[in-house]
C-alpha cells in the first residue's frame, strides 16, 4: 500500500462510506442520524470499497470514479426528496452523507501530487 497522504485520505473516506452502513441498524427516529435503507445499503459500501481499492493501489481514476458516483447518487437523492419515487430510500441526511463523501473523494482524486525532490537536489525555480 502506498504511503502518499492523498491515498490514505481516499482509503479513510472509503472506509467511512463502508462503515456508514451501520446507520441502517438504528431503529428509533430519535437516534436515526442518517437514514440508510435498502438501496443505500448497496450504494454506500459498494462505492466505499471502490474508493478503498483505488487508494490502496494508488489509482486516482478509481478514486475519482467513486467520488463522481457518490455525487451522482447524492444529486439523484436530492431530486427525489419528498416524492413517491425514491430510488435510494433516503432523505436530506442521506443526501448530505453521499454528497460529502463524493466531494471529499473528488478533491482527493483531483488534487495535484508533487513528488518530493531528493535531499541533495536544489529546489527548482
Amino acid at each position: 500500500m502506498t504511503r502518499h497522504p492523498l491515498d490514505r485520505a481516499a482509503v479513510a473516506l472509503g472506509l467511512t462510506g463502508i462503515v456508514s452502513s451501520i446507520f441502517a441498524l438504528t431503529t428509533s427516529s430519535n437516534n436515526n442520524f442518517v437514514l440508510v435503507q435498502v438501496s443505500g445499503l448497496l450504494v454506500l459500501p459498494l462505492l466505499g470499497a471502490c474508493a478503498v481499492i483505488g487508494g490502496a493501489i494508488s489509482q486516482r481514476v478509481v478514486v475519482i470514479f467513486a467520488g463522481a458516483s457518490y455525487v451522482a447518487a447524492a444529486l439523484l437523492q436530492l431530486l427525489q426528496l419528498g416524492r413517491a419515487t425514491n430510488w435510494i430510500d433516503g432523505n436530506g441526511s442521506t443526501f448530505a452523507l453521499l454528497f460529502s463523501l463524493g466531494i471529499g473523494l473528488l478533491v482527493v482524486g483531483l488534487a495535484p501530487r508533487h513528488t518530493p525532490l531528493p535531499a541533495d537536489e536544489p529546489p527548482r525555480e
